[in-house]
């Protein structure tokens, strides 16, 4: 996961915060400063704001602040009041000029209208997510939000990269009721989604892994120890269906020792090669490797 700079500070801008000061919201998340004032940060180079916002405070006046005080590694937390439509919403952020969905993600704020001086504990969990997220390593794939709609689950990371998963693809929560199936928890620093009732924990990799296998692979590879152990988990593969290392066409010998030994990642080329050596296509030979992992 790609974080924002490393020094970057968090900003309640608008009436909508004015109030939560007194009602819980800290100065500092995991010694990140969350300021009530915003000016454009002059004193540390690429400084990052996350600029929180309610959708009520999306006006000129704000849209000239950005203006003046954004920057690229400016990024913003929009919270949606209820009652805002969506072309309302869509043209204030085309007026604030972001062009990339990385730099803007909005947050449904249930459970009030207007200028709710929205609940401080509902912030802070989000912001806890967020600054965990972004603090994190390349190995610990956070959840910022997370919602289910037409069948399929939402997720966004704490660098506001989109992620659907149909919940068909699910086994796990395939056949699980409507109202269990929306019942679930976000973990205090989004490493995983937690159904209750059905008893599942599911993380951003595992999600991953459902829509695209290789991709995950290509992530959790950066861990060393992963690495050995999925380089094992080869081995155990190929051994079981009775193949000797010079069996695999467009691999030498070499190369797969340094692959099973855990030296060297398994790389695309190399899946498809062991995939057609085992008659399998390259997603089913990595089930055939996740299963040896467990």
């Amino acid at each position: 996961m790609k974080t924002i700079s490393k020094h970057f500070r968090i900003v309640a801008y608008g009436d909508a915060f004015s109030g939560l000061r007194r009602t819980g919201l800290p100065q500092t998340v995991r010694g990140v400063s969350v300021l009530t004032k915003w000016a454009p940060a002059t004193r540390v180079r690429d400084m990052g704001d996350l600029l929180l916002v309610s959708s009520d405070e999306l006006n000129d006046t704000f849209v000239e602040a950005f203006r003046e005080c954004a920057s690229q590694a400016t990024r913003l937390l929009v919270f949606r009041e209820e009652g805002v439509s969506t072309d309302r919403l869509l043209s204030r952020i085309l007026d604030l000029q972001i062009r990339t969905p990385q730099r803007c993600y909005v947050f449904e704020a249930k459970g009030g209208t207007g200028k709710t001086r929205m609940a401080a504990a509902l912030i802070y969990s989000l912001l806890e997510r967020l600054v965990s997220g972004l603090e994190a390593d390349d190995k610990q794939q956070r959840i910022l939000d997370a919602r289910i709609g037409n069948g399929i689950l939402h997720v966004v990371s704490p660098s506001f990269n989109r992620m659907d998963v149909p919940v068909s693809e699910i086994p796990v929560l395939r056949n699980a009721g409507v109202s269990k199936l929306n019942d679930f928890e976000i973990d205090e620093d989004g490493a995983f989604l937690y159904w209750p009732d059905l008893d599942v924990h599911l993380g951003w990799t595992q999600l991953q892994e459902i829509i695209n296998p290789q991709a995950a692979l290509k992530a959790r590879q950066k861990n060393e120890d992963f690495k050995k152990r999925y380089g094992k988990a080869v081995q155990k593969v190929r051994e079981a269906a009775g193949l000797k290392a010079t069996d695999i066409s467009g691999l030498s010998d070499k190369q797969l020792r340094r692959i099973e030994n855990g030296e060297s990642r398994l790389t695309s080329n190399a899946t498809e090669a062991l995939a057609k050596a085992h008659n399998l296509d390259p997603n089913e030979y990595l089930k055939k490797l996740a299963e040896k992992l467990n």
